[in-house]
């Protein structure tokens, strides 16, 4: 999905009522420029947009996971684990090794069953408490000598 197209405009919608509203965040009415170099990743059902989240570039090996919305009537689905694993794996083939997020205490488990690790203690802002995960998605080959005798 391109940025600012009408699909990704209900993407904003749909964080605006499960992201932005529940932690008392001003609503998005345009779309944030940041993010125009995001890879935007979206699950539609009946033509609707159900769940969103952002791939942020970091560095040229880690990636940011941001704004992981699914629509309340579809929670419970599995479209949110769907949605990570299709992301994890469209980070793998662009080349990154790490994704790292940030997430609200009431997915903590839902990351750690996907084989995130907590990188920090938790935080708050404003009503919501925090903490920042990662996960390595790739190994590096380790590459080692063979001795010959020759």
């Amino acid at each position: 999905m391109r940025w600012d197209s009408a699909v990704y405009k209900e993407t904003l919608n749909l964080r605006n009522d499960v992201l932005r509203k529940s932690a008392g965040k001003p609503l998005l009415v345009e779309s944030p420029k940041e993010e125009r170099t995001d890879i935007h990743l979206v699950i539609k059902q009946d033509g609707k947009v159900v769940g969103t989240l952002l791939l942020h570039p970091c560095f040229t090996s880690c990636v940011q996971i941001k704004q992981v919305a699914i629509s309340p009537t579809c929670q419970g689905q599995g479209l949110g684990k769907k949605l990570m694993v299709y992301a994890e794996d469209v980070a793998k083939r662009l080349g990154y090794s790490t994704i790292f997020l940030t997430g609200r205490q009431s997915a903590w488990n839902f990351y750690r069953k996907l084989g995130y690790s907590e990188l920090m203690d938790d935080y708050v802002d404003g009503d919501l408490v925090f903490k920042v995960f990662k996960k390595e998605i790739q190994t590096v080959p380790i590459v080692k000598e063979m001795k010959t005798n020759g």
